[in-house]
């Protein structure tokens, strides 16, 4: 009897293949005999006919490479599961189980992570738009046009005729103004006209130099004046009885770029501002007490005026506790040396700009050594005095604050704080949505008071555009009053943006403002469309603004006015700024003697009465 798998002989009684171990099969044919020359070859079994055998097997001594990458497929499948059931634990305890501490812990880290985001987005935005104000030579050239309601002029007693008269005359006049600015080399250029028809009818002319400045007014005399900013006393000695307190010979030391020079030294380092947010954005999580928290699950609240299920947080402080918060966050102030470079060192830096730019500001401050005032020792000292100043007694009763949480966003503070008088409480609440470079803010209060009730709340809600660069802004405010004054107030203010083409942006903007306070009622409303080219880099080329206005107050006013403005500027960048023609023939300041000065004064004077002379004719 043979094995009916390998061919092996078996013995008469045996019941399984001592070889391959298969169950002997008595009825099977025995295989035919080989002849006595050929060897019998015994076939292995098959062990691995569930692979393919096109290749052969590697020797020994090289790695077995499908069991180890089938090991390493496991090995990442059962951390891929670790992963996912760890996560899914947390979520699942962030959202049932957690404590209210932990919880508002990670809410509000998730929530401040956000804000910063669009923050960080907002400032790179604004520095490029002043990087072209300070770093980039600019000219302006820009229009005003009034179109004026002859109501407006009927109010002020005129009669029709006349007010439509004036009204005429007035709408042929042009405001202009053009400015030349170039910071980084310390040159502007301003003239400032009335024109009629196009034409300057009054003109006022100026440039500053470095140090050097001047003015003229082209249409009342031929000259101007110009001088350097430490010449201006010799005015007042010129003329002591009428420009004795003036003030002009505090400009002597004045620094006309200070501005510039103050925006770069405050410039934060936005790693920095980042870190002062987060750092005062958790102290107050970090400094309360677990045991002063509870959490609700699946509540509900309002939250800008609709319905939302949540998490609340209430957090109760007692006098102690509250004690307690205010002092964890002098304690951190005093050992922030971020806050100290961003805020005290570089506002120490400031004040002694302004001081040195500014003689009379010095004069007050000359006992004053800002660097000692500002040092960090004497920071550290002054927080520590306060800290240590802190009582009770000068904290209300009790501060109840509800933190409410939609997924993993903190989305709304309520602080609820008694009054001198019992049963009168004040009642704060902020909401908070980001959504990307959406986002909707809301502040609102209710404070009882003396018989008083005041209910107000803001709310401002921005979007914006990335690829557009475009931005729509929503503000509204509305106050309640209720007792000594009773009233309502009501403000809106709507901006759109939409790109019109790759270069030009249109908008709408409304404002619009209504008011009843003791019966007496009133509105005040403006409406424009606006207009925008910009150049290959984002920045401004020319703005067209053409907005209505109009009021209504029926107490002040028989009748509505309105009033249309036109608003047109147009703008060009790395320009060449130069002194204009007339300061090298000015009049100089450093020697002028008061002869000279006063025949340029009576060519102003007799310039006016002409011109006043003329208007009284045609009219």
């Amino acid at each position: 009897m043979f094995c009916p798998k390998c061919g092996k002989e078996l013995a008469q009684a045996a019941k399984f293949c001592d070889k391959c171990g298969t169950p002997a099969d008595f009825s099977q044919t025995p295989p035919v005999e080989n002849t006595p020359n050929e060897p019998v070859e015994e076939k292995a079994p098959d062990i691995y006919a569930d692979y393919p055998q096109t290749a052969p097997a590697a020797p020994a001594s090289e790695p077995e490479k499908p069991r180890k990458k089938r090991l390493a497929l496991k090995i990442i499948a059962v951390f891929l599961a670790a992963v996912v059931l760890i996560s899914g634990v947390a979520v699942l305890g962030y959202h049932t189980f957690l404590p209210a501490k932990m919880t508002l812990k990670a809410a509000q880290y998730f929530s401040l992570q956000k804000s910063w985001q669009q923050l960080d987005q907002a400032l790179m935005r604004t520095q490029q738009k002043v990087d072209a104000l300070y770093d980039t030579s600019i000219k302006s050239d820009t229009k005003i046009n009034l179109l004026m309601d002859s109501n407006l002029l009927s109010s002020f007693g005129l009669d029709k005729q006349t007010a439509e008269l004036l009204v005429g005359f007035i709408n042929d006049f042009t405001f202009q103004a053009v400015t030349e600015v170039d910071m980084p080399n310390k040159k502007e250029n301003i003239s400032i006209s009335l024109n009629y028809l196009n034409n300057p009818m009054l003109s006022l002319n100026g440039f500053i130099d470095n140090d050097r400045i001047g003015l003229s007014l082209p249409e009342l005399s031929k000259k101007g004046v110009a001088g350097r900013l430490k010449d201006l006393p010799r005015l007042v000695e010129l003329y002591p009885e009428d420009l004795r307190y003036s003030g002009l010979d505090s400009l002597s030391g004045f620094d006309p770029w200070l501005s510039s020079s103050m925006a770069k030294e405050f410039t934060i380092d936005r790693k920095d501002l980042k870190k002062l947010m987060e750092t005062y954005g958790m102290l107050f999580v970090n400094s309360i007490d677990s045991s002063d928290m509870s959490i609700k699950r699946r509540r509900t609240t309002q939250l800008f005026g609709e319905k939302i299920s949540c998490q609340e947080v209430t957090i109760t402080l007692d006098q102690r506790a509250q004690m307690d918060l205010i002092g964890s966050l002098l304690d951190t102030m005093k050992d922030d040396d971020v806050l100290y470079d961003a805020v005290f060192s570089k506002g120490a830096k400031i004040l002694e700009m302004m001081a040195s730019s500014n003689p009379l500001l010095a004069q007050g401050m000359r006992s004053a050594d800002m660097q000692s005032l500002f040092s960090k020792s004497q920071i550290r000292m002054l927080l520590s005095s306060l800290k240590r100043s802190l009582s009770k007694d000068m904290f209300p009763k009790y501060m109840e604050i509800k933190v409410y949480i939609k997924g993993y966003d903190v989305v709304k503070y309520e602080l609820e704080l008694p009054l001198t008088t019992p049963g009168e409480k004040l009642i704060f609440s902020y909401e908070n949505l980001i959504d990307g470079n959406e986002s909707k803010k809301g502040f609102s209060i209710d404070v009882n008071s003396g018989g008083d009730h005041i209910a107000a709340y803001l709310n401002i809600d921005k979007q914006y555009d990335e690829k557009s660069d475009t931005e729509d802004l929503l503000v509204e405010f509305n106050a309640d009053l209720a007792g000594s004054v009773p009233g309502n107030i009501h403000l809106t203010f709507n901006s759109d943006q939409d790109p019109n083409g790759a270069k030009e942006v249109k908008g709408k903007v409304n404002l619009a403002l209504d008011f009843l306070i003791n019966d007496q009622s009133g509105s005040f409303s403006i409406e424009a469309d606006t207009r925008q080219v910009r150049n290959k880099n984002g920045l401004p080329e020319n703005i067209e603004v053409i907005a209505d206005i109009s009021l209504d107050i029926p107490s002040a006013l028989p009748q509505p006015v309105g009033l249309t403005t036109v608003f047109e500027s147009d703008i060009q960048y790395d320009v060449t700024v130069t002194p204009p023609d007339w300061s090298e023939s000015a009049i100089d300041l450093a020697t002028a003697s008061r002869e000279e000065l006063d025949a340029f004064i009576m060519e102003i004077m007799e310039t006016i009465d002409s011109i006043m002379e003329l208007a009284r004719y045609m009219y």
